[in-house]
């Protein structure tokens, strides 16, 4: 059975919530396992994917997982802080996605305000969450349609 890992930066917790909801949702519906791992914020989330990873090489079975999916928010605020944490979050996770050849499905959102990050993450609306959760079981798919293993 195919198991996926969540990295999830709960800076904001009612937005994450939204987020993970959607998330959880897709893997269910999937019926794909999932397993949750916590940080506190998206600047957190390429150190913790890279963790997980070098865990797995090092031999630890629980860290071996078929797909990755990293949820988060960054919402502008009156200083530059947003703009860095945000290009450095993604830059981060696309390299990892890359070097390591990630079936990986990102919902980090980066938005101006509170509304558009409510509205992108809660699943009876945009659901980036489930989005995130959808590109993270296509990934899976195009790696074994390809023959290459988890």
């Amino acid at each position: 059975m195919a198991k996926v890992l969540i990295i999830e930066a709960r800076f904001y917790d009612h937005i994450a919530d939204g987020l993970l909801a959607g998330a959880r949702a897709e893997f269910d519906k999937a019926g794909v396992a999932h397993d949750l791992l916590v940080v506190p914020g998206i600047f957190e989330l390429p150190a913790a994917l890279k963790l997980v990873l070098t865990a797995a090489e090092q031999g630890n079975d629980k860290a071996r997982y078929d797909g990755y999916v990293t949820l988060g928010c960054a919402i502008r605020g009156e200083s530059d802080h947003y703009h860095h944490v945000g290009t450095e979050c993604m830059r981060g996770i696309a390299d990892l996605s890359m070097a390591y050849d990630l079936a990986l499905g990102n919902g980090v959102l980066t938005v101006h305000n509170e509304a558009q990050a409510l509205a992108r993450s809660d699943p009876a609306r945009k659901n980036l969450g489930g989005q995130a959760a959808r590109a993270c079981l296509r990934m899976m798919a195009v790696k074994r349609e390809l023959g290459l293993s988890s």
